[in-house]
C-alpha cells in the first residue's frame, strides 16, 4: 500500500475483513444472541488491537528480541499477552467456558493486529516521505468492533422488520 494513501482508499483495500467481522457477528446472533457475548467479541478485537498489540510491540522490539525464530516470536508474545489479560478479566467477570474461549480467540487475533499495525506505523514514521493517517490508526479498530456489532444487530434488524411487515400486511 502506498504510504501515501488516504482513510478511504486504504479502509476500500480492507474490506474482506470487515465483511468477515460483519458475517462472524452475524453468526453470533445465531448462535447465541446474548449481548454479553457479541461485546466480548466487538470489545475484544478493538482493544486488542489498540492496547494489547501495541503494548507487545512495546515489549518486545526494545529488547531486540524480533530476531529469534527468525521474526516468529511474536505469535507467541501475542499469545501469553492476550491469554493473560483474558484470564485476568475471566477473574473479575466469570465468563462461561465458550465465552472464555472466544475472548481468547478475539484478543490473540486483535492482539497479532495490532501488533503488526504498530510496527507498520513505526515504519511509516520512519520512512522519509510517509505521514501518519491518524484516522487509520484510531478509528480503524473501532470499526472493527463496530463491524462486528452491525452484523449482530442486523439479524435483529431484519427479523424485527419482518414481524412489523406480517403484521401490517398479513
Amino acid at each position: 500500500m502506498d504510504p501515501l494513501s488516504s482513510f478511504t482508499q486504504r479502509l476500500r483495500s480492507t474490506l474482506p475483513l470487515l465483511f468477515v467481522c460483519f458475517a462472524a457477528g452475524f453468526g453470533i446472533a445465531l448462535w447465541k444472541p446474548r449481548p454479553q457475548l457479541i461485546l466480548t467479541v466487538a470489545l475484544g478485537i478493538s482493544m486488542g488491537m489498540l492496547l494489547l498489540g501495541p503494548y507487545a510491540a512495546a515489549a518486545m522490539y526494545p529488547l531486540r528480541l524480533q530476531r529469534f525464530w527468525r521474526g516468529h516470536l511474536r505469535l507467541p508474545l501475542c499469545f501469553i499477552l492476550a491469554i493473560s489479560a483474558v484470564f485476568i478479566l475471566d477473574y473479575f467477570l466469570a465468563w462461561s467456558f465458550w465465552e472464555f474461549v472466544l475472548a481468547c480467540f478475539t484478543a490473540i487475533l486483535g492482539t497479532v493486529l495490532g501488533h503488526d499495525a504498530a510496527l507498520a506505523v513505526l515504519e511509516l514514521i520512519a520512512s522519509p516521505r510517509g505521514q501518519l493517517d491518524h484516522w487509520m490508526v484510531v478509528f480503524f479498530p473501532i470499526f472493527i468492533g463496530l463491524t462486528v456489532l452491525a452484523g449482530y444487530c442486523s439479524l435483529g434488524f431484519g427479523s424485527g422488520s419482518y414481524q412489523l411487515i406480517v403484521a401490517l400486511f398479513g
